[in-house]
């Protein structure tokens, strides 16, 4: 079933991340999908990513915007969503 959110927010807290073989600290990325305001909100959803994990799902959406505004056709007449 697909849950459709409507806005997003991105988190770098500092207390987050992984240590590094060589001693640097990685900081990880969070993801927080957002409702809408309304009685019938539901709650955040949140993934933590690894800043390759991050960098892997902003190339993957950039290719799917990519592909969507190539392959995008106009809307059928009367259809007002």
């Amino acid at each position: 079933m697909t849950e459709y959110l409507h806005g997003y927010n991105l988190v770098i807290d500092p207390e987050q991340g992984t240590r590094q073989p060589d001693g640097t600290w990685a900081q990880d990325v969070t993801l927080v999908l957002l409702d809408a305001p309304g009685p019938e909100c539901r709650r955040p959803v949140a993934i933590t990513l690894t800043p390759e994990q991050a960098r892997e799902l902003a190339f993957e959406l950039l290719a799917a915007a990519e592909h969507a505004a190539r392959t995008t056709t106009p809307q059928p007449e009367g259809d007002d969503q």
